[in-house]
């Protein structure tokens, strides 16, 4: 079809608005709206191809536009048959998705609707009111914009139209030819632009929460990984979609257990920025819309074997400590029930020299019943003397717990494997009923060349204390005095179920304290607090850690609030170590 010579006339006012307006419906293709599920949707994939379109602006409580609702119907009606389509839009800023259904059911608006969230068809358009009206013919060109009739205005009403425009348009487009009339002024409520800066954003799986799961979730929550399920599709997404909103609003994911007032002191912190916690919340809430495939991210690639990359060396169980046997070659048979004393495991080592290792990373056998593992090197040969063994776990070399199986050093830092020691692994299992085999290892990663600085794990331990049953604020103290200059790397703090809380302090020469790090203790997520710089301990400090016990009813991890506890191993016993890492010269 020719463009009319009334079409074009449309451009200078359209363009009035300086937003640029387009009049074919090529050049609107990357409009996007939102159905009232709340699904970002292209313009371009709501416009049948070579049928003439009506797009029709509605608004929320405005009476001429409810007013002109069944109208809309009856055209819908009478011209849908013939091949015109016609689609509603919303762009009142005030007007909500739940709100704009609500009123289009009440009116029995039968057309589609659509919520311009970016009022991006609206300045693309120029449209002013909530009764325009916009008529593309079937190659898409701009042959009508203004009110349907002339039977509405502000304050006024005829008992009838006498001007029916957007009939005469659509007649006239239907045989092919001009509408007699292409412009004319469409009274309604006024429509609110608002400012570019003031725009929200339809938050879009897509979009939005596929690159923030990536970045901060699929760490654990992907198969074999310490999230209870993977968060890696859109669809494993939704239907978590409320746990997910719960988590972050309660800021309990991802699991980052200190304090705030040390936010930005770690260099492995986990919390996600308030941008995306916003977006998190308003995606669920707006009905978790998946948005336009095109801007989905790849699905992201991790690492299929080790995450320190590969081992230089690999070390695994070989003898049960306790039945003083060597393991089967299908490893130790953890039991389907029951409480399972911390086994003890060794395998040696024949290193004629002293090893420098630069990223150790411990990987369970059994993920699904390893609670923990501790590795620790014994030099002496005597892994299987309790208390020598129980010394040495205040300096082990590696750990696997909830949150944490890998450590790198920075460069110049190494962590020492002494010459010929055996290893001992310290496993805690948690039955679940299934038949589980576990054969447990160690991965090693070597320095290239003698570190600068020897990375040592140290230890403040106490379990000599006794909590009384039903306390909820039992306290424990310990602390350690540092006898040399020491640059601090990192924290781990140790507690059991009923761990409730767990500072560090130093107390320095001169009388003045600084605590270095406080948590919520969870026991269900224990990582290490790595610092983005060695922190300086002088000579003559005292290094303190006080934590504090819940054995009440009320702590839920709580296995028997009646009990007295007494420090020691396992999980009816509670345990105090603050564990730390620092760093030496190495002679």
């Amino acid at each position: 079809m020719k463009t009319s010579g009334r079409a074009f006339l449309l451009l200078p006012s359209l363009l009035l608005t300086g937003l640029g307006a387009s009049t074919d419906l090529e050049g609107l293709k990357a409009v996007t709206l939102l159905d009232l599920a709340g699904n970002e949707i292209l313009f371009s994939s709501r416009v049948a191809a070579k049928t003439p379109l009506v797009v029709a602006y509605t608004g929320v409580g405005c009476p001429i536009s409810n007013k002109y609702a069944s109208r809309l119907n009856e055209l819908s009606e009478r011209y849908g048959p013939k091949g015109v389509r016609f689609m509603g839009v919303n762009a009142s800023p005030q007007d909500s998705r739940k709100t704009i259904g609500v009123e289009a059911k009440e009116l029995g608006l039968g057309i589609e609707i659509y919520k311009d969230f970016r009022q991006e068809l609206t300045r693309a358009l120029g449209a002013k009111t909530t009764t325009q009206v916009y008529l593309f013919d079937a190659d898409g060109e701009l042959q009508y914009s203004g009110a349907i009739d002339d039977q509405y205005s502000l304050g006024a009403a005829k008992p009838a139209p006498t001007k029916r425009y957007l009939v005469l348009a659509l007649e006239a487009v239907l045989k092919g030819e001009t509408p007699p009339v292409g412009e004319t002024p469409a009274p309604g409520c006024l429509l609110t632009i608002l400012p570019e800066e003031e725009l929200p954003e339809a938050v879009t799986w897509t979009r939005h929460i596929a690159p923030i799961l990536q970045e901060n979730c699929e760490t654990c929550h992907r198969p074999e990984q310490a999230g209870p399920f993977a968060l890696q599709t859109y669809e494993q997404a939704r239907g978590w979609g409320k746990e997910i909103s719960l988590v972050v609003a309660e800021e309990r994911m991802p699991p980052w257990n200190a304090r705030k007032e040390f936010n930005g002191m770690f260099c492995n912190e986990r919390r996600l920025e308030p941008k995306q916690q916003k977006q998190l919340l308003a995606w669920v809430d707006g009905g978790m819309p998946r948005g336009v495939a095109a801007e989905a991210p790849g699905a992201k690639k991790w690492p299929a074997g080790w995450s320190i990359g590969e081992p230089d060396a690999v070390f695994e169980m070989q003898r049960d400590l306790a039945r003083r046997e060597v393991l089967s070659e299908r490893g130790f048979e953890v039991p389907r029930e029951g409480v399972v004393s911390y086994r003890y495991f060794t395998t040696e080592t024949t290193y004629p020299e002293d090893r420098w290792i630069q990223a150790v990373e411990t990987r369970a056998g059994a993920p699904d019943v390893v609670r923990h593992i501790l590795v620790f090197a014994d030099e002496s040969g005597k892994g299987d003397d309790t208390t020598r063994r129980r010394e040495a776990f205040k300096r082990y070399l590696a750990a696997g717990v909830p949150g944490e199986h890998s450590r790198t050093y920075p460069l110049g830092h190494g962590r020492r494997l002494p010459a010929g020691a055996r290893l001992v692994f310290q496993v805690h299992y948690i039955p679940n009923g299934k038949e589980r085999f576990d054969r447990s290892s160690l991965g090693l990663v070597f320095c290239d060349e003698k570190p600068e600085f020897e990375v040592v794990a140290d230890a403040l331990f106490q379990d000599e204390f006794v909590i009384p049953p039903g306390a909820s604020n039992h306290e424990v103290r310990v602390q350690k005095r540092i006898v040399e200059d020491t640059g601090i790397l990192a924290f781990l703090p140790r507690m059991h179920t009923r761990g409730k809380d767990f500072k560090y302090t130093v107390h320095y020469p001169d009388g003045g304290t600084q605590d270095l790090l406080a948590v919520e203790f969870d026991y269900n997520w224990q990582e290490s607090y790595v610092l983005a710089d060695p922190f300086f301990l002088p000579a003559g400090s005292r290094l303190e850690c006080v934590g504090h016990f819940d054995n009440s009813e009320q702590d839920a991890d709580n296995p028997d609030p009646q009990m007295k506890v007494e420090g020691g191993e396992q999980n009816s016993e509670e345990m105090f170590i603050g564990y730390f890492d620092y760093a030496r010269p190495v002679e």
